[in-house]
């Protein structure tokens, strides 16, 4: 039977930055077949509440030229509700992938990144035996004050077996996933969670920095204590405080 691979993407108000998540997955899904031509990706982005132009720029990103000719073994779905969370967001993509018989779920954000060989890694990493795999993420140095990424960098090592947890760039084994309860309904740190109950529950997971991923450097971010408040407190550090001045944007937080 051939794999199905499904990406979930949660997004609220991404108008901005889901067009550059949308290409850098669709690249992805296009090595991953190269490699594995019966291989089906199925990609999820959860518009959780958009007000914005967020739903349209991500089916303009996958009808774009660099996106084209994935028709024939990739589809684009998006749903949209209102789940008030990333959380819920990304639980109810991974509902959906579920309901098409995902063999492995990955998960990333729209404010991400990720490189070519994303989803290949991790199908590679499947096939040895791996349940989970928990890629590495750095801010992306265009929109992140340059002292804000050095102090990030400094208290990151970013190596094989490291210790972080990113929903923005790890995948998992749908048979994993469901034991494990699945991706919780809160506003953030779901990826923590359903680590620790994959964990619980004996499955080989992996930290691996060869599947880095950028994710966006705003010191304003759509949950209170997401990756932006985290470089929030380094420029308070460093001092920044025109980024200080200015909460979280309208998001999962506000909802």
């Amino acid at each position: 039977m051939s794999p199905r691979i499904a990406v979930v993407i949660p997004a609220c108000n991404e108008e901005e930055r889901v067009a550059r998540c949308i290409e850098s997955v669709a690249g992805a899904a296009r090595t991953l077949v190269r490699a594995e031509p019966e291989t089906t990706v199925d990609v999820i982005l959860a518009a959780d509440s958009c007000t914005d132009r967020t739903v349209a720029a991500t089916r303009e990103a996958w009808a774009a030229p660099s996106s084209r000719g994935l028709e024939q073994w990739a589809d684009l779905t998006v749903l949209e509700g209102d789940w008030a969370s990333a959380g819920g967001a990304r639980q109810a993509a991974a509902n959906h992938a579920l309901r098409l018989g995902a063999d492995w779920i990955a998960s990333t954000d729209a404010d991400t990144a990720v490189p070519q060989n994303w989803l290949s890694y991790q199908v590679e990493r499947s096939l040895a035996g791996v349940d989970a795999v928990l890629g590495t993420v750095e801010p992306d140095p265009a929109d992140c004050p340059e002292q804000v990424f050095r102090l990030w960098h400094l208290e990151h090592d970013l190596t094989e077996g490291h210790p972080y947890i990113h929903a923005a760039n790890m995948g998992v084994r749908a048979g994993a996933f469901q034991a494990a309860g699945g991706f919780p309904n809160v506003e953030c740190s779901e990826d923590e969670a359903v680590v620790g109950a994959l964990r619980a529950h004996g499955a080989r997971v992996e930290s691996t920095d060869r599947i880095r991923a950028i994710t966006s450097g705003r010191l304003r971010g759509r949950a209170a204590l997401g990756f932006a408040y985290h470089l929030r407190n380094l420029a308070a550090q460093d001092g920044t405080r025109d980024a200080l001045e200015r909460g979280p944007v309208e998001g999962f937080a506000d909802r």
